[in-house]
């Protein structure tokens, strides 16, 4: 039997180099729509049959995009994220729709204050979270 993506599930992240006084991520789970969508924003594929032969179709991947959308949808909560003078920078979120579901994520307003190493890190915990497994549960 297979078991169910636990939508709605979260777990509190700490980032690997954050030790002092740590900002905790909450990510959720991402549903099979969605990752299913974020997913294919990182393959570009081009097709122009006018071009000359050696060049009739174009692959690109589009790596950076493909992140910050998975932190985008994924990150469900900022816990201790401040500004250089200790100011908490509030974790504000819009509403996309995406097919018939509508989506809560991160807005760009919260989004632009999270360092790139930080959502290369994300990205990659939100993608391979499909399920929580049992050792970040206990991290939580």
């Amino acid at each position: 039997m297979i078991r169910p993506i636990n939508v709605g599930e979260t777990i509190r992240y700490q980032l690997k180099d954050d030790n002092e006084d740590p900002t905790i991520f909450i990510i959720g789970v991402l549903d099979s729509l969605i990752k299913s969508k974020l997913k294919d924003l990182g393959m570009v594929y081009k097709y122009n049959p006018d071009a000359p032969k050696d060049s009739v179709a174009e692959a690109k991947m589009d790596i950076a995009k493909q992140e910050l959308e998975f932190v985008r949808f994924g990150v469900k909560g900022i816990e201790n994220f401040k500004d250089k003078s200790g100011k908490e920078i509030p974790f504000k979120t819009i509403k996309r729709m995406v097919g018939i579901v509508d989506y809560d994520i991160v807005s760009d307003e919260t989004l632009k204050y999270i360092p790139l190493t930080a959502i290369r890190e994300l990205a990659k915990v939100i993608d391979d979270e499909n399920e929580i497994g049992e050792d970040q549960r206990k991290n939580s």
